[in-house]
């Protein structure tokens, strides 16, 4: 496969990580507690159900287009000489911060799962897994992470 489309792939799918994950913190989850209520009604997490057990399978779409085009990239580009200079130590800390991403995702999605369990039969009062501190803490950490991930590979251009 040529290389630009290589590249266009493993940037559409970037783009629709990080803009999906953008999109849930920053959109999503603040639409669904504003105004007096601490708590969203069942319909409301209803729906932010369907839209996270949506997003996990488009996540990991996105995630593996990322591994496998990634590699292809990074075999196809750099090559055991460029591999030991600061490029390839700079890729090296990408490389880990991604993959301290994925684990954090494998976690949330695999282990936690706070779109898994249905909300309904909960009681009012209850606060649902999805709005749990360290559910969201979690969430907040790997977008932070995508995006430093996101700067590492923006700097690497440059070199």
């Amino acid at each position: 496969m040529p290389a630009y489309i290589v590249t266009w792939i493993h940037l559409l799918a970037a783009i629709t990580f990080i803009g999906g994950w953008m999109f849930v913190q920053l959109v999503v989850r603040p639409s669904l507690t504003e105004g007096k209520a601490r708590l969203p009604s069942l319909e409301a997490l209803e729906m932010v159900k369907k839209v996270g057990q949506r997003f996990k399978m488009v996540g990991w779409v996105s995630l593996m287009a990322l591994v496998f085009t990634g590699a292809s990239q990074l075999l196809d580009e750099s090559g055991s000489a460029r591999i030991e200079t600061s490029w390839g130590l700079i890729m090296m800390l990408k490389l880990f911060v991604f993959a301290i991403v994925g684990g954090l995702i494998f976690v949330h999605d695999l282990i936690v799962d706070p779109y898994g369990a249905s909300v309904k039969g909960k009681q009012q009062g209850a606060q649902p897994l999805m709005f749990s501190g360290k559910v969201v803490w979690m969430q907040r950490t790997i977008l932070v992470l995508s995006l430093a991930v996101l700067f590492i590979a923006a700097y690497l251009t440059s070199l």
